[in-house]
């Protein structure tokens, strides 16, 4: 009897330890999950190739960050505590631009209703909001409170991940409020900044999107929620990939590093409140124009190109046509090359067919033209609710061409001298923009 007890308790076991085994395999093969695990190898492989110095990427660092991004995905998409702490501190955002709105419909009446029938006007919209935080946030350094910020998470991030606590709290600035708004965090320190700590201020800037942003693509029918996730889960995914892309300098003295890393607790330099708010009001209204102006120029010199590629497609169809070639070069934009070369990754996002190609023209609206029009064809365009899911989370960063004009106008009116820093670097955050939005995605698949 005891025997037979036993024995049929062992086979009782090794039921139990295959069942389990098979439901693990079986969720890696559901919707592809394994295609998810082999993109992020694949993701840290392009960062390792691109990499400005392989030899001094700090992996423990880099180690330490997925851990943190992934458990930030896992609370976030698991935990109601999660997302009703996000949610609240979005609500308090939203807040903050809804005061912001007050002056705005003073100004410019309806035209601020995205519901109108003008649409959304970004002049009107977007751009005026950078006004009131350039005095909020003037009068927050005033009272020394961001200087305090700082200082604080440069002592608790510092030991962790060792990155300095401007480039950190720009970084969850960014995650928070957006990059525009997230510059007037750190104006007082992108000066001094070097150009690794640069590098993470512009990718944090290309992974996230504005608070302000995610009511408007609320309100046109995207997860609020889902936007939510990704910002805050962009957090240690754009410090992650800007470590790979762009390490600090391990030849620095230990002296150099640790001023690198210190935080000067800064002294205000405006006297009193109503200084400090006009002149916060002027940065911001600087700020205002230079991205409005960058946007106008960028966008107008990419017209240019997707003008000259159709010209040069049709010039190749008529001369096929007089060879008497039938074959005919369909017509060629940005959006058009970069949504072929995309594909690729909507196959590692776990989808296969008519999803991954459009995917991949997703992602192409999105780096050649911008996260407005991709969410907007995401919205429009009947995709199964798990596809638009995780899309919601590729595209939902600044990573676009036209963005690099936005940061040379936002970080340039603070440090003109480091104007040429960000043309050097603008491709590089576009693609480190990018590839954090990728990884986010596809830990998001993995947990959907």
């Amino acid at each position: 009897m005891h025997v037979y007890l036993r024995i049929n308790h062992t086979y009782y076991q090794y039921q139990t330890h295959e069942r389990e085994r098979f439901m693990f395999l079986s969720y890696f093969l559901e919707y592809n999950r394994y295609m998810n695990i082999i993109g992020i190898g694949l993701m840290f492989l392009i960062a390792f190739f691109f990499s400005r110095n392989r030899a001094a990427i700090k992996w423990s660092l880099i180690l330490k960050a997925f851990v943190l991004q992934s458990l930030v995905g896992i609370f976030m998409l698991k935990s109601a505590w999660g997302r009703a702490g996000v949610e609240a501190v979005a609500l308090g955002v939203q807040k903050l631009s809804a005061c912001a709105h007050v002056g705005m419909r003073f100004m410019f009446g309806n035209l601020i209703d995205p519901s109108g029938a003008w649409g959304m006007i970004f002049a009107v919209r977007v751009l005026p909001v950078l006004i009131f935080f350039g005095a909020f946030i003037a009068l927050l350094f005033h009272f020394k409170l961001i200087q305090r910020l700082v200082a604080l998470i440069n002592g608790v991030v510092h030991p962790l991940l060792g990155t300095s606590g401007a480039e950190t709290l720009s970084a969850i600035a960014t995650g928070l409020l957006g990059q525009t708004e997230a510059l007037f965090f750190v104006r007082n320190y992108v000066g001094v900044m070097t150009k690794a700590e640069l590098f993470v201020v512009m990718t944090s800037g290309m992974s996230a999107i504005s608070a302000s942003l995610i009511s408007v693509f609320s309100t046109m029918g995207v997860s609020t929620a889902h936007l939510l996730t990704s910002v805050s889960m962009s957090i240690f995914g754009s410090i992650m990939i800007a470590k790979m892309l762009f390490p600090d300098d391990p030849r620095a003295s230990a002296e150099q590093q640790r001023k690198e890393h210190a935080v000067d607790v800064q002294r205000p330099t405006t006297t009193n409140l109503l200084e400090a708010i006009a002149t916060g009001t002027s940065d911001g209204l600087q700020v205002a124009l230079a991205i409005g102006a960058m946007l106008i120029s960028f966008l107008s010199l990419l017209a240019l190109v997707n003008y000259l590629l159709i010209g040069i497609g049709s010039g190749i169809n008529s001369l096929g046509a007089a060879a008497g070639v039938a074959w005919r070069l369909p017509e060629l934009t940005l959006d058009v090359i970069f949504s072929y070369l995309l594909c690729p990754f909507g196959y590692l996002l776990g989808f296969a067919g008519e999803d991954a190609l459009a995917a991949g023209q997703l992602l192409g609206k999105k780096v050649a033209i911008n996260e407005f029009i991709a969410y907007s064809s995401l919205v429009s365009t009947q995709l199964p609710e798990r596809v638009a899911t995780i899309m919601t989370y590729a595209l939902c960063g600044f990573s676009n061409f036209a963005c690099i004009g936005i940061q040379m106008g936002g970080i340039g009116v603070f440090a003109p001298e480091r104007r040429a820093w960000i043309a050097e670097l603008g491709l590089y955050a576009v693609l480190g923009g990018a590839l954090s939005n990728l990884i986010t995605a596809m830990i998001a698949a993995l947990l959907i």
